[in-house]
Parts: structure tokens; C-alpha cells; sequence
């Protein structure tokens, strides 16, 4: 295994006390002579010089997130197409993606340069937005995407097909299309399925469908799901990953699919996905 020269950063910098691990972690891996790397605003945060994205992505070997599962998601995003590992340092709230607690920051960095590890893949999912026959927004996720009604308090109809298969007509506040990795988010609180995190396929979750019997769903990755707005709809919106959003006007269509790359997360030591999840759904009920 190729020794770790270069480490990208990637933090959340609106929390003091991430900045102050952040630069912990500049001073560990520079006494054992690794380059710590950042982009833009998190660069100057960390006293480093700004790096370009694209340079990032080059020279970085493996990319340290420190903060929450929020966090994760947008390094995944920034990363994309690369095949880049990602090791979390947790400062969030649940924590499902990142891999190490602070207390443990030290001895977790010499395992990484000690090649002590291994690395999971995780599937992404994709969208297509089409307005009047031309794509207006392309987008990855990691974890969903949700179609919701806009600021009005009225519910929005929808077509969804399986390549050109009506599946159901929806009445409600929406639909999220998660992968498993984002199967303990958004979707599970609206009753969504718990899928093991390294499988592949998409689940389909009503948001409070106006219908006795709309259930979630699962698909196969390698089918493509169109998802048609009525075009009396008030305006919507496409969410990804909870973080950017894309404006959805009526008669719009969405197509969504398997990405064509995947998502790397570095992994320490094997954990039990069964424990982490009782012990962080333990954590939300109290």
C-alpha cells in the first residue's frame, strides 16, 4: 500500500472548535512530514495556502473530514469521479458516515499511515433535470434526493415510471430517492426500510402521500426512474443531500439512476453497522 505523503482537508468551518482539531491534525501529520492540503475559505481557516479544486483532488491520497455526516456528504460531492478515500473525524450530531470520535484522533492517524486500513464503496445516485426537452441540472448524491412542495402549503402530483412504466401517481408532499448510505436519514424518518449500507439498489420513500396505500419501494440500480411533475403543480424543489437544491417548475421531469461513480469511505477497524445504528437511534430517542 502506497504511503500517505498528502492529506486533504475538509472542514466545517463555521464551528470553532472544528478549526482547533483541524489545525491539531496539520500539526500531527506535519511531524511525520505528510502535506495537508485545503480548498478556499477552509484553506485560510487552517493558516494553509488555498488549493485549487481540481489540484485538490490530484494531489490529495486520502481527504480528512472533520464534523458531522453533513460534512461527509459534501466531501463526498467534492470528490466525485475520483477515487479518492475519505476518513470522517465525527463533530457532528448522529455520525453514521464518519469513522472516528476526537478522543481517539491521534492513534487513528497513525493507523492511516501505517496503511492499517481498508475501504468500503458506497453508491451515489444521479439526476437528470429537464426542462421543455433540455437537462437544466445534473447532480450527485450520497445520501438522497427529495422532491418537495415549494413555500405553499399545497401537495404536489407526480408520475413515477420505471423506464416506461407507469409505477404510481403520487399526491403529497414529495418523494425521496435514497441510496442504502442514506437509508438512516431523511428517508427512514418517513418510514423508510434500514438497508445495509454496502448494497446496491435505490429506494423510493413517499412524504406524506394523501393515499392508504403508498409504500416505500425498492429498485434495481440498473433501472432508470423518471419522475414527471403535474403540470398544474405549484413550484418544487429538488434537494441534494439536504444541501443544494435546484428550483423545479411545473411540467419538469427527473431522471434517476445509478451513478456512474461511487463513493470511498476509509474504515479503520470493521464496525458493526447493526451496533452503530442502535447506539446512534438510541442516542436521537433520549
Amino acid at each position: 500500500m502506497e504511503a500517505v505523503k498528502t492529506v486533504g482537508l475538509i472542514i466545517n468551518i463555521f464551528k470553532k472548535p472544528i478549526i482547533e482539531i483541524g489545525l491539531q491534525v496539520i500539526q500531527l501529520l506535519n511531524a511525520r512530514q505528510v502535506r495537508t492540503i485545503a480548498i478556499g475559505e477552509e484553506a485560510e481557516a487552517l493558516g494553509l495556502a488555498p488549493t485549487e479544486k481540481d489540484d485538490f483532488c490530484q494531489m490529495a491520497q486520502v481527504v480528512l473530514v472533520i464534523g458531522g455526516d453533513g460534512t461527509m456528504l459534501r466531501a463526498a460531492r467534492t470528490v466525485y469521479g475520483r477515487e479518492i478515500a475519505i476518513l470522517g473525524i465525527n463533530q457532528g450530531y448522529l455520525g453514521f458516515l464518519t469513522e472516528i470520535e476526537v478522543e481517539q484522533l491521534a492513534e487513528s492517524l497513525e493507523q492511516l499511515l501505517q496503511g492499517a486500513y481498508t475501504v468500503e464503496r458506497r453508491m451515489m445516485l444521479t439526476a437528470q433535470v429537464y426542462r421543455n426537452g433540455v437537462c437544466i441540472a445534473d447532480v450527485s448524491a450520497l445520501n438522497d434526493l427529495v422532491v418537495t412542495k415549494g413555500a405553499l402549503s399545497r401537495i404536489i402530483k407526480m408520475e413515477l415510471y420505471l423506464e416506461d412504466k407507469l409505477v404510481e401517481k403520487y399526491h403529497g408532499d414529495g418523494l425521496i430517492f435514497s441510496t442504502p448510505t442514506g437509508s438512516t436519514g431523511y428517508s427512514l424518518s418517513a418510514n423508510g426500510p434500514i438497508v445495509y449500507p454496502n448494497m446496491d439498489l435505490c429506494i423510493v420513500t413517499p412524504i406524506c402521500p394523501h393515499s392508504l396505500i403508498a409504500r416505500p419501494l425498492i429498485f434495481s440500480p440498473e433501472h432508470t426512474l423518471t419522475l414527471r411533475l403535474d403540470a398544474n403543480n405549484a413550484p418544487a424543489m429538488l434537494t441534494v443531500d439536504g444541501q443544494n437544491g435546484v428550483e423545479l417548475k411545473q411540467g419538469d421531469w427527473i431522471q434517476i439512476s445509478k451513478a456512474e461513480h461511487d463513493t470511498y469511505l476509509l474504515v479503520l477497524e470493521k464496525r458493526n453497522f447493526f451496533a452503530v445504528l442502535r447506539e446512534k437511534l438510541k442516542g436521537v430517542q433520549e
